[in-house]
């Protein structure tokens, strides 16, 4: 029964119709990610795709290494060399590009030294010019006085416990840095919670027929008179949706990241989400921030598609079964800013898509005496409403009456 209950899902020209538009998403999204990659030659010329990636990647795992006070000061150096030179002092455009193609090897560690001495919302791309030899091994201690810094200014309210929260995790991060080509990582977090939201809303426009169907075709009075109809078909019903959300989030997110990493490279996985998010409080790996995140994006699509199916199951109705999840993913965002309770705003269900942001710019909330982030809350949370919705689904159909 489960597997004609899928196979009926698929049957339909409108579903399948939906499954082609989101392998050209799928197409469209990962060439907008690869292409986030750029790689700029010794003559000038930028190129994107494979062999951008491939010539960046030698570039900066030439200087791959933990970023110690003796690494940092040599990479300041050899910024300085290239900024004096005739290329980068031209007003030539070719002319200062062919001086940045010098750089991209050391990119990433200018960053973070620029992220060190800058103030702690700010990017001063200049600042490299004033720092010294000797200061550049500090930003370990800079990153935490920076923080400190901008916590007592004022500009942000926070309580104490939130305050002593975010230094200690500033402090708990293992340094010194290990630095290497972390871009295909870097571009696949900045994009997949994008293609995750289409993921789900294709999800969700799948699954909103499953308890509807046999209304819309009239055959509601067999279903629920046939011998299993309120026990192993409504199970069969439960498990297709749960069967083909799991399926085609796994396979379409695996396709997604492998298309990616394939092309950019998978480097740098065990490197701190700080070399390409420098304020962030999560001390975590690139590895271990997509998983994060695809966890999340999980359980919100589990999470839309459930209440999809239970709104189909209540209304009868497919067209408003599909309108459910845009309600829950989409309209939900739009009114968290104009909301005036931006910590409600903070607990919608959209925020399970939104993981990265998170990780960027953590959230926190205080529950009795302990200051957590949002996300680590939400994820097991909403976990747990989706595992407490499979029953309450189960009965909404079996109850149904035939009229």
């Amino acid at each position: 029964m489960l597997r004609y209950e899928i196979k009926k899902v698929f049957s339909k020209s409108k579903n399948r119709i939906a499954v082609i538009v989101l392998f050209v998403v799928l197409a469209i999204t990962s060439i907008l990610t690869i292409n986030r990659v750029e790689y700029v030659d010794e003559n000038g010329n930028s190129s994107v795709g494979i062999s951008a990636a491939r010539y960046l990647r030698e570039a900066k795992n030439q200087w791959s290494g933990y970023l110690t006070a003796d690494t940092l000061s040599k990479a300041l150096e050899e910024n300085r060399t290239i900024n004096s030179s005739k290329e980068a002092l031209s007003d030539d455009i070719t002319e200062q590009n062919k001086a940045y193609a010098k750089k991209q090897g050391i990119a990433g560690i200018m960053d973070v030294i620029i992220c060190a001495f800058s103030d702690y919302r700010d990017y001063n791309y200049y600042v490299t010019n004033q720092v010294s030899d000797d200061e550049v091994g500090t930003i370990y201690e800079r990153r935490i006085s920076t923080l400190k810094n901008w916590l007592e200014s004022g500009e942000e309210r926070f309580t104490q416990a939130e305050k002593d929260f975010m230094i200690q995790k500033y402090k708990e991060l293992k340094t010194p840095f290990y630095y290497k080509y972390i871009d295909g990582w870097a571009a696949l977090l900045q994009n997949i919670s994008t293609f995750i939201l289409v993921l789900a809303l294709v999800i969700g426009f799948l699954v909103s027929g499953i308890f509807s169907d046999e209304f819309q075709t009239k055959a509601d009075s067999i279903f629920f008179s046939a011998r299993f109809g309120r026990s192993r078909g409504i199970f069969a019903k439960v498990g297709a949706g749960f069967y083909i959300t799991t399926g085609f989030y796994l396979m379409f997110v695996f396709l997604y990241t492998f298309i990616v990493l394939f092309v950019l490279g998978a480097d740098g996985a065990s490197c701190p989400i700080q070399l390409d998010l420098w304020r962030s409080v999560y001390n975590i790996t690139f590895l271990q921030a997509y998983l994060f995140i695809v966890l999340g994006g999980y359980i919100g699509t589990i999470f839309a598609a459930t209440l999809a199916m239970l709104a189909s199951a209540f209304t009868h109705s497919t067209p408003t079964a599909v309108i459910v999840p845009f309600i829950v993913l989409c309209v939900f965002p739009f009114l968290s800013r104009i909301i005036t309770l931006p910590g409600l705003c903070s607990f919608f269900p959209d925020q399970l898509l939104e993981i990265y942001l998170d990780i960027k710019e953590a959230g926190l909330i205080t529950l009795g005496s302990k200051v957590t982030t949002i996300a680590t809350v939400i994820v097991p949370v909403y976990a747990v409403v989706c595992l407490i919705f499979q029953p309450i689904l189960y009965r909404v159909y079996q109850k149904v009456e035939i009229k």
